[in-house]
């Protein structure tokens, strides 16, 4: 009996301890908190970064949530706390892949964030606050500092008061590295802050905080503070990772710079100030873990990055057209470029192509021994200035019938430049800095740089003016009348200048519609202008006629005396004659009068007696009688 108890005993131990073990975050290697105001009043984004060695992490060890406590700083009063999630992780790259693998290193970078909503109000002392997460247990096998396993970890973030607008700084993501032994070393640690604040970087000793083996998770317990980790024997601030020169940090910069003599793990906190003004506003901690290996004295020779199979140093190019950087090939080398410094994701051939500005190194390291690698000469690489691209023309609108040249910049060919355009969607032209455009339309203008591809463009918009007028050819008047001159106009233009020739008889020779009394028959000719200086031309015949005489009677006896009723000056003006019998029966129809009446109806001579007629004319409509006499 005692022995099942014994065994039932055990057992739930190790259970316990398995619970109590999964809770350890051994898996965390370092990290930092972010916090930046939103767009919504009141409201702020906090977020924390976590570096794991995939190694050790599991789902079961992960935690889904952190919980952030924000703290007055003046008394250490809890303010607030607000619940972030797991958002997201990804890989980070090791720039020695051989070595990477040999020590199976593993680096993932965590993203937790969420939202908290603070009153400025009540967030105004000008001590400011801080933001604090525990969490534990460290990794066992660090070597600089005292039982490692029992000590948790404590990220820091101070923030000015509320009233003043800030974001934290953001630290950069770090490369996958690690530290060969008696070599040299660095690694950017640089933050960046976008409120343009003044950054200064000092190493600090890690917190350890309040967090056990028994209590892994950080609470809002009164503490007498958050106590940092113990340094081992023979480590210091001034040693954290033992060497010579030993790890420094460049104060204005954040890089860490160190030639290490002793093998192991170390651990050590970054703390980066914020100054706006000459005053410190507020300060975030990173916390960090750096492994020191053992590592073949043997390096690849330094690679040549080349542009176009020429040694490359400045490169400039343009978004339209991305270029790729090479250095020279080997099965036995392995490659992975960075951008100012930073490794690139994938970037892990012996060709890249560059689609942004910065500068560009390529490491090389031996793909299967673990060894010292090499880092080629930086290549800057920025955007090159656009070409020049202006369309100019005379005019942007021209007559209908007409043209007007389009020209590139002043119309010369610039050397490198080639041009190219188009109207509307379609391709026009060729490689020319000149165009002669015959319609109206949008023409594009696209000028290239043939040596590295930059664009410029430009449009432009021309118009067509027209202008028709058209007249009658011919018109007719009675002499002594007065008729109007009326053209029929069609224009794009509203603005038109009118010149009638000859003036003889007009009202005006610079209206639009005047009025004409000639003396005799005219051709008029009408010169319409717009103010762009198209023109249009109209001409019309003005007929002049004399006054009808109609006689009165006539005797259509044959004795060659007064025989036929003659309408005297009827030529081009008489349109049409009747002649009614006093039945109402005509007797005699002509159409514009093309010869008299006889005085014979149906082949005999009508009966003496009055007869009435109706003459018609342009002007006027005659009637009367005319008496048939014998």
């Amino acid at each position: 009996m005692g022995r099942k108890l014994l065994q039932l005993f055990c057992l739930q131990v190790f259970i316990l301890l398995t619970i109590s073990t999964s809770g350890w975050a051994r898996h965390i290697v370092g990290g930092e908190l972010a916090f930046k105001p939103t767009e919504t009043t009141n409201r702020y984004e906090v977020t924390m970064i976590q570096y794991w060695d995939e190694n050790t992490l599991t789902n079961m060890n992960r935690d889904q949530t952190a919980e952030v406590l924000i703290y007055r700083k003046r008394d250490n009063r809890l303010m607030d706390r607000t619940l972030i999630s797991f958002l997201s992780s990804r890989s980070i790259t090791y720039q020695n892949r051989a070595c990477a693998a040999f020590r199976s290193l593993r680096t993932l970078e965590g993203t937790y964030q969420g939202y908290v909503t603070l009153n400025s109000a009540s967030y105004n002392d000008p001590d400011g606050y801080y933001l604090i997460w525990e969490r534990c247990c460290r990794n066992d096998d660090i070597n600089n500092i005292q039982d490692p396993g029992s000590n948790g970890m404590t990220f820091y973030l101070e923030i000015p008061p509320l009233t003043l607008l800030n974001a934290s700084p953001r630290f950069q993501s770090p490369n996958g590295t690690y530290i060969c032994i008696d070599q040299p070393f660095e690694l950017n640690m640089g933050a960046t802050d976008r409120d343009g604040d003044e950054l200064r970087y000092s190493l600090v000793v890690p917190l350890r905080g309040n967090t056990s083996r028994n209590f892994p998770i950080g609470d809002d317990r009164p503490k007498q503070g958050y106590p940092s980790v113990a340094w081992a024997a023979g480590v210091s601030l001034g040693n954290v990772i033992p060497g010579n020169p030993s790890l420094k940090i460049n104060q204005a910069t954040g890089e860490l710079s160190v030639k290490a003599q002793s093998l192991g793990l170390y651990v050590f906190a970054i703390q980066c100030e914020e100054f706006r003004n000459g005053k410190k506003i507020g300060a975030v901690r990173r916390d960090f873990q750096l492994l020191v290996i053992e590592c073949s004295e043997v390096a690849p020779p330094e690679s040549t990055v080349t542009y176009n199979n020429a040694p490359a140093f400045k490169v400039e190019f343009c978004p339209e057209k991305p270029i790729q950087l090479a250095t020279s090939e080997s099965s036995d080398w392995a490659y992975q470029w960075q951008l100012n410094g930073q490794n690139i994701n994938g970037a892990t051939t012996a060709r890249i192509t560059v689609r942004d500005t910065g500068s560009y190194t390529v490491v090389k390291s031996f793909r299967t021994i673990c060894s010292r690698d090499s880092t080629s000469q930086a290549v800057k690489v920025s955007f090159g200035t656009p070409p020049l691209a202006v369309i100019s023309t005379p005019a942007d609108i021209f007559c209908v019938g007409q043209n007007v040249e389009l020209t590139a910049n002043d119309g010369n060919r610039t050397p490198g430049y080639l041009y190219g355009w188009k109207k509307g969607n379609s391709p026009i032209g060729d490689n020319s800095p000149r165009y002669t455009a015959s319609t109206a339309g949008t023409y594009f203008l696209n000028v290239t740089i043939e040596t590295n591809g930059c664009q410029a463009k430009d449009s432009l918009t021309v118009k067509e003016e027209s202008i028709l007028a058209t007249l009658p050819d011919r018109l007719s008047m009675q002499f002594g009348n007065t008729i109007p001159l009326e053209p029929a106009l069609e224009s794009s233009s509203m603005d038109l200048t009118f010149l009638w020739t000859p003036g003889t008889g007009l009202s005006s020779t610079t209206e639009r519609a005047p009025f004409t009394s000639p003396s005799e028959t005219t051709t008029y000719t009408l010169y319409v202008t717009t103010a762009l200086g198209c023109k249009a031309e109209a001409r019309v015949q003005v007929i002049v006629f004399d006054k009808l005489y109609i006689p009165d009677a006539f005797s259509p006896n044959g004795d060659g005396v007064n025989d036929q009723f003659e309408i005297r000056n009827a030529r081009l003006q008489v349109e049409e004659v009747q002649i009614f019998n006093r039945w109402g029966e005509i007797v005699y129809y002509s159409k514009e009068y093309s010869s008299p009446w006889d005085g014979y109806y149906k082949g005999k001579v009508v009966a003496p007696g009055g007869y009435t007629y109706i003459i018609k004319t342009p002007f006027h409509t005659y009637k009367g009688q005319i008496q048939v006499l014998f």
